[in-house]
C-alpha cells in the first residue's frame, strides 16, 4: 500500500482541470508557490517537486499564456531526473501574476478560481504530516506577494489559520483532522480525504483498545494488589491465632481470603454465604484491619506486663539472696 504523501500527490498531479480559466488560476498559485524568497532573483524558480513541474507544464498548455510565453525554453532537469529543476521565468511574467493575485482578492472573483489558485499554491509549497499522534498540514510561502495573497484568500475559506514567521518564510499551519479535511476536500483531492478520514476511525478504534487494555491491566495489578495485601493480613492474624477471637462475620472474610489469595473484591463476596457486595467485603476488610490492630496490641501490652513481672520477681529474689 503507498503511503499517505504518495497518494496525495498522485492524486493532486492528475486532478483534471480542463476550464482554461481555473487552469490559469492553478498555474499562477503553482508559480506563487514555488517562486523565491526576499532577497533572491525572483525570475529563477528551483524545486525538487518533479511532479509539480510535470503538472504545470500539462496545465500550461490550456492556459491563455501558453501563446504569450513558452516555458518550456526556460526548463532544465537533471540528466538523472534527480535533484532540483531550474526554470528562468521571462521577465514580465512576474509582474502578471501579481496582477493576477490582486484580482482575485476581488470580492467579486467566484470561488472555484481562487480554490483553484490554493490547489497549484498547495503542489508548490504545501505539505501533510500524519506522525503517531495528530496531524499536520503546512503551507511554506517564501514569496512576500504570494503570502499577501495568501493572506486575503485564506478568510474565505472559514477555516481558522496558525500563522508564523519562520527564516523569512510565511507558514499558514493547520493541526485538526477535520479542518485538514475540509481543506483538501475543497481543493478536490476527496480520495486523500477519505483516506485520512479512515485513518481517523482507525486511530479511534487502536487508541480506545489501548485505553481499555491499560485499563485492564491497571485494574488487575491493583487487585493482585489488594488480594496480596489482604492475604498478608490474614497470614498475620492467623499465625498470631486471632482467628477464633474474630466476630463470626469477619472470621469468615479471613477463611474465605486464605482459601482464595488471588480473588478480587467482587468474587470474595460472592463466595461467602450468604453472598455479599464488593462495597461491604471493602468495609468489613477495613474493619478486620483496625480490629487486628487492636487485638495485637492488647496482646503485646499483656507480654509486655508479664515480662515485667517476670523480670521483677526475678530482681527482688537475688535482692533477698544478697541479704542472707
Amino acid at each position: 500500500m503507498n503511503s499517505l504523501a504518495e497518494e496525495l500527490w498522485d492524486e493532486w498531479s492528475v486532478h483534471p482541470a480542463e476550464d482554461p480559466l481555473q487552469a490559469e488560476a492553478e498555474c499562477a498559485g503553482l508559480l506563487s508557490g514555488l517562486a523565491s524568497g526576499r532577497g533572491r532573483n525572483p525570475l529563477q524558480i528551483g524545486t525538487s517537486r518533479l511532479w509539480a513541474v510535470h503538472r504545470l507544464f500539462r496545465l500550461w498548455r490550456r492556459t491563455p499564456w501558453a501563446g504569450r510565453w513558452n516555458l518550456a525554453d526556460a526548463l532544465a532537469v537533471p540528466q538523472n531526473m534527480k535533484g532540483r529543476v531550474c526554470i528562468r521565468l521571462p521577465d514580465d511574467l512576474p509582474a502578471t501574476l501579481d496582477s493576477y493575485g490582486a484580482e482575485l482578492l476581488e470580492a467579486t472573483s467566484p470561488p472555484p478560481l481562487y480554490w483553484s489558485w490554493l490547489r497549484g499554491l498547495w503542489g508548490g509549497c504545501g505539505g501533510l504530516y500524519v506522525p503517531r499522534s495528530g496531524y499536520y498540514l503546512v503551507l511554506r510561502v517564501s514569496s512576500p506577494p504570494a503570502a499577501a495573497i495568501l493572506k486575503g484568500l485564506l478568510p474565505r475559506t472559514r477555516i481558522v489559520w496558525q500563522r508564523r514567521l519562520l527564516h523569512g518564510t510565511h507558514e499558514m499551519i493547520l493541526r485538526d483532522q477535520q479542518k485538514i479535511v475540509t481543506f483538501l476536500s475543497k481543493l478536490g483531492l476527496t480520495g486523500i480525504s477519505l483516506r485520512m478520514e479512515d485513518m481517523a476511525i482507525m486511530r479511534s478504534m487502536r487508541d480506545r483498545a489501548n485505553r481499555i487494555r491499560n485499563c485492564d491491566t491497571a485494574n488487575i495489578k491493583r487487585t493482585l494488589k489488594v488480594a496480596e495485601e489482604q492475604t498478608a493480613l490474614a497470614l498475620r492474624i492467623q499465625d498470631t491465632g486471632l482467628v477464633d477471637r474474630l466476630p463470626p462475620a469477619l472470621r469468615q472474610l479471613v477463611e474465605a481470603r486464605l482459601e482464595n489469595p488471588e480473588a478480587s473484591l467482587a468474587e470474595l463476596g460472592e463466595g461467602l454465604s450468604p453472598p455479599i457486595t464488593k462495597s461491604t467485603v471493602k468495609y468489613r476488610w477495613q474493619r478486620l484491619s483496625g480490629y487486628a490492630e487492636t487485638l495485637t496490641a492488647r496482646r503485646d501490652g499483656a507480654e509486655e506486663k508479664g515480662k515485667g513481672k517476670s523480670t521483677l520477681g526475678g530482681v527482688e529474689g537475688e535482692t533477698e539472696n544478697v541479704r542472707s
